[in-house]
């Protein structure tokens, strides 16, 4: 009796166990199945998020580049500013100096016309210009000339300074030490007043340059010379001298100048309506531009012929 008693104990434990086992290894494969669920799907959540940070880094790396990149440029750029700095400081002489310029340009032609017009005695002084010295003897023919010649250099100067402006903004100026008579003092003397090219000192007057280079000088310095030397390295063109034809006088060859009518050509070429635009004759002036015109044609013909030799500057 125990015999079976014991076999049948035997028998529940063993079959207690197969069925723990059983449902153990159901339920386990049940878990791993959902655990596995879970995992797979944090797994791709998880590679989702690392490829999102990934494209995020590149965005940054390419951002960095670019920031760099500007950072350059932006030092670049403050390089170019400072360098425009120093060539606005550069240019400020010039600027200064085609002011003064047509200051002194304007006064000497209201000086001319009003001399011309009216003969009146200008005066003289201390401290009066050139110009207002030359014409202290009212209508004397000489003193005319002399005003005349210094306002014309005065002309031709305020034109070379305003060129010279715009040449020096883009580069250095001319190596004017490479004419006879002027040293390096000299040299600095006229850059720092704003003249830096053979242009402007190949239009300026003896008398002017030398106030310039040497104002106090107790020699007498000859500054033609320099003039000369000045044309010839700037390849300046000489102009006609409009006040040889019949009817023109210095106010009207003024005029003409200021207007660009520079050669018997240009004249020539013109109308009677643009010259009397031009030259602005008062009601009670006689003047008969197509004759100037006719005789602009001949005294061009000429220069074009070497055969001319009236009054030459």
């Amino acid at each position: 009796m125990d015999l079976i008693n014991l076999w049948w104990l035997c028998l529940g434990a063993l079959i207690g166990w197969v069925v723990q086992w059983i449902w153990d290894w159901v339920w386990f494969r049940a878990r791993r199945r959902s655990v596995s669920v879970e995992v797979e799907t944090q797994v791709a959540s998880l590679q989702g998020e690392r490829a999102k940070l990934a494209g995020d880094l590149k965005v940054c790396g390419d951002r960095r580049v670019a920031l760099e990149s500007e950072l350059a440029t932006m030092k670049a750029r403050g390089g170019d500013l400072e360098r425009l700095r120093a060539r606005i400081g550069e240019l400020e002489p010039l600027v200064a100096r085609v002011d003064a310029l047509s200051t002194e340009n304007a006064r000497l032609r209201d000086e001319l016309e009003a001399a011309h017009a009216a003969g009146a005695v200008l005066g003289a002084g201390a401290g009066m210009s050139l110009a207002a010295r030359a014409v202290g003897s009212g209508d004397d023919p000489e003193a005319l000339a002399s005003l005349r010649e210094y306002n014309l250099a005065m002309h031709d100067e305020l034109g070379a300074t305003r060129k010279a402006l715009a040449r020096y903004a883009a580069g250095r100026g001319d190596p004017l030490i490479d004419i006879d008579g002027i040293g390096p003092v000299y040299q600095k003397k006229l850059y720092d007043q704003g003249v830096v090219t053979f242009d402007q000192l190949a239009a300026m007057h003896p008398e002017r340059l030398r106030t310039l280079v040497a104002p106090n000088a107790v020699f007498d310095l000859d500054t033609s010379p320099w003039i000369d030397q000045a044309r010839r390295l700037a390849g300046t063109a000489l102009r006609d001298p409009l006040i040889d034809i019949l009817g023109i006088g210095p106010v009207y060859e003024q005029r003409l100048l200021n207007a660009g009518v520079t050669s018997f050509d240009q004249l020539g070429a013109m109308t009677a309506e643009e010259i009397l635009t031009i030259v602005r004759p008062q009601p009670w002036q006689q003047v008969e531009p197509e004759a100037w015109i006719k005789e602009a044609r001949a005294l061009a013909q000429q220069v074009r012929e070497g055969t001319y030799r009236k009054g030459e500057y």
